[in-house]
């Protein structure tokens, strides 16, 4: 004779666990565009700003949007199936993305979307969490009092994070370059999603833009460049395909910037290797 006994997970507990997960800032923001790209977003605005001795991010699109009560859902948990049948090009897999991303740079997270006009937003505030020991959001209705809700277009979602602790310490006094991370999210951002970017045949164009500045797609291979030299295409399996690049020597170059950008952060050496692209996403 079996005793079943539910053992329900302590929200208080595991919601910090999920903090720890493993993401960088910049993989957590690529995370949540990841999101709107498979929204069929065609604009996607990050504003990563200090404002009044805190840091907010927004990652606003113009993607489809979400009803209130898909948009409840999407904020559960595990939303979606991972051993679910998934469309072409869904950058998405275990439904955690959007929670574990956030979650790993923020202990406020709201998330607004809007379909013709109407309107849904809901926070998870990880400190209400621990602090009742509940996994309970929090409707908003209070528009007017949320960061960048006035970016949204009449289709779209924005997702904001705030108590960016992750950054600045626990306590929020840590020091903190601003400038800088914004500066190499920028850098990342054009590397992840240059096939976007650049509106390779096949790909819908993305344009993303970071306080302001239109990101333009960094291609690792350079294959603009015609002394780059490219394999044939092999398919190694059903659904994987192998191609080996060989980059311009420094003297094909009359701009020695132009190598340098191309050499990545760390420069050739560092950066040769296999790049690995799951629906043309760079990984």
């Amino acid at each position: 004779m079996r005793n079943e006994i539910e053992l329900t997970p302590e929200p208080a507990i595991l919601i910090e666990s999920l903090r720890d997960i493993g993401y960088s800032f910049d993989s957590a923001l690529a995370d949540i565009i990841d999101n709107s790209i498979t929204a069929h977003a065609r604009d996607i605005a990050v504003f990563a700003l200090p404002i009044e001795d805190s840091f907010k991010v927004a990652i606003i699109d113009d993607g489809n949007g979400l009803s209130r009560q898909e948009l409840l859902h999407a904020m559960r948990l595990g939303s979606a199936n991972p051993r679910g049948e998934r469309a072409i090009g869904d950058l998405g897999r275990f439904g955690l993305g959007l929670k574990t991303a956030s979650f790993s740079q923020c202990r406020r997270l709201t998330v607004v979307s809007r379909q013709n006009n109407e309107t849904a937003a809901f926070t998870w505030d990880l400190d209400t969490v621990v602090k009742d020991n509940s996994w309970s959001v929090l409707e908003r209705k209070d528009f007017e009092q949320i960061f960048a809700l006035d970016e949204l277009p009449s289709t779209g979602t924005l997702v904001l994070w705030e108590n960016v602790d992750r950054l600045t310490g626990d306590n929020g006094s840590g020091r903190v370059n601003y400038e800088r991370i914004v500066s190499e999210a920028q850098d990342h951002l054009s590397l992840v999603f240059h096939r976007f970017l650049s509106g390779e045949r096949g790909l819908q164009k993305v344009n993303l833009s970071v306080n302001g500045l239109a990101l333009e797609a960094i291609d690792p291979f350079n294959i603009a460049n015609d002394a780059t030299q490219a394999s044939p295409e092999e398919i190694v399996c059903p659904g994987v395909t192998l191609r080996s690049f060989t980059l311009p020597h420094i003297s094909t170059y009359s701009d020695k910037r132009e190598y340098d950008r191309y050499g990545l952060t760390g420069g050739y050496l560092r950066n040769q290797g296999v790049y690995l692209y799951r629906a043309k996403r760079l990984i």
